[in-house]
């Protein structure tokens, strides 16, 4: 019989009673010398003990399959064998030699749950895994998932962060973050997870590199949504009761169950009220000069990011907000930069919107002129640009290329630019405040699609009127 056992992430509280049923009967126990000392004082005084180091993987496998066969064997993998672990490889093994092999899958606690657990809660919506080790898988294809999953709102556990030979994988992973989430988006960083030397981090995404010298390959990072937060120094990504249920009141689904779907909605339209009566009372202590229309807008940024800094941080310039209200009642066009930004956009107006970063022809561009996604995204909507309202979201290439166009005469009637980042955001943002367009900009490294999105909507309302969807 072979067995492939899960044993967690290494306190052997957290073992299952079926692992320890399988580790306790082997007659042989292999498996990497890491894990193998988490269990050793679990192990068989009878049983063989094979240990192997990191690389030698496929003979532990093949050499599993073979004694299986004859005797009870078990493979210990950490956290869960089927989650880059064991058991994909032993099977793989058991399906080139052809052999009848009597093969179980023990699961485990991943180091996702054991390090989400010691965190709060931040996987308690979906969530993706992704591993930043390229010894097996290119680099090349790991960074297009990271891409695709910073794009996508919804956390992110990152396995094999940083080792003693691989250390910029971490840090390109973290401007990848940088250019589609916002930069104050919660971040948790668990070390040695249920084991010895345990360490505990809740920070901001932005703050990141602070922590470099505190991850290595037993570190898990888990980068959070815009639905994460910091509730009382637990890290939880909300999955949407505080929308249906009025936790003031002591009532869900086992509670007074005479309160209709109406009071759920009331009790969050009571929410909603407080929650702008705070920010108005905020803006309001504001000592800028502010139309108010600008105002509003100012409002609606405070309130999406939950960030009163911003009001030290919004330009606006031309009378580009009244500019832009004109544009949205005249029905023109939004260009934006990614994908997030356009799907943030009050549904209303949505079919307005027009976004090419993953149009076929824009990975054609990019290889050929060496540009990013985003900024042949813009020069692929060169034809729509002229008049028309860009919104940059997220990133300074995209405004880079928008420089070219503009130089090529191609003006937006109105430019709202909120890049995020280290890298050229902040430069490129003045450099759109020296031109002769309306815009409204977020000036500095801070920014991201909740402020761009806050500001086109709130030119939308404005324009057409308060919709129920957005309350």
């Amino acid at each position: 019989m072979l067995s492939v056992v899960s044993i967690g992430p290494g306190s052997l509280d957290l073992l299952t009673e079926r692992a320890r049923e399988r580790i306790s009967s082997a007659d042989v126990i292999m498996g990497n010398e890491r894990y193998i000392e988490l269990i050793r004082e679990i192990i068989p005084t009878g049983a063989e003990v094979i240990t192997g180091r990191m690389g030698t993987e496929v003979e532990r496998a093949k050499k599993a399959v073979e004694l299986g066969n004859r005797k009870n064997v078990v493979v210990v993998s950490g956290g869960d064998a089927g989650i880059y672990g064991m058991a994909g490889l032993v099977i793989e093994v058991i399906g080139d030699f052809d052999m009848d092999s009597k093969l179980e899958i023990i699961p485990g606690i991943t180091a996702a749950s054991a390090s989400a657990a010691l965190l709060g809660a931040p996987l308690s919506n979906d969530f993706a895994v992704v591993s930043l080790s390229d010894l097996l898988v290119p680099w090349s294809e790991i960074e297009k998932k990271l891409e695709r999953l910073a794009k996508t709102d919804i956390a992110v556990a990152i396995y094999n962060p940083k080792s003693k030979n691989r250390t910029v994988q971490l840090e390109k992973a973290y401007e990848i973050f940088m250019r589609f989430r916002d930069a104050k988006t919660i971040v948790g960083i668990v070390r040695n997870a249920e084991r010895e030397g345990c360490e505990i981090e809740i920070t901001a995404l932005e703050d990141l590199p602070d922590s470099y010298h505190r991850i290595d390959m037993s570190t898990t990072v888990v980068i959070g949504c815009s639905q994460t937060e910091n509730l009382g120094g637990r890290m939880v990504t909300r999955r949407g009761y505080e929308r249906k249920y009025d936790y003031d009141r002591g009532e869900g689904e086992t509670g007074n169950q005479e309160h209709e779907k109406g009071d759920y909605v009331e009790a969050g339209d009571r929410i909603w009220e407080k929650s702008k009566a705070i920010v108005e009372d905020i803006v309001s202590k504001y000592s800028g000069s502010l139309s108010e229309h600008e105002r509003r807008v100012v409002e609606r940024v405070v309130f999406a990011t939950a960030d009163p800094s911003f009001l030290n941080l919004l330009v606006f310039k031309h009378l580009s907000v009244e500019k832009g209200i004109q544009c949205i009642k005249d029905g023109k066009t939004i260009i934006t930069d990614i994908e997030m930004v356009k799907a943030g956009i009050n549904k209303r107006y949505r079919e307005k919107v027009k976004c090419f970063v993953n149009a076929p022809k824009t990975t054609e561009i990019a290889e050929k002129g060496n540009v990013t996604r985003t900024a042949a995204g813009i020069r692929l909507a060169k034809e729509l640009i002229h008049d028309n309202i860009v919104v940059i979201g997220n990133s300074p290439s995209a405004c880079l290329e928008l420089f070219a166009l503009i130089e090529q005469g191609i003006k937006p009637a109105i430019i709202v630019a909120t890049p995020v980042g280290f890298v050229n955001a902040a430069e490129v943002k003045e450099k759109i405040l020296s031109f002769g367009v309306p815009c409204v900009v977020v000036k500095g490294v801070r920014g991201g699609t909740p402020s761009a999105v806050a500001i086109v909507n709130e030119m939308i309302e404005i324009a057409y009127g308060r919709g129920e969807d957005e309350k």
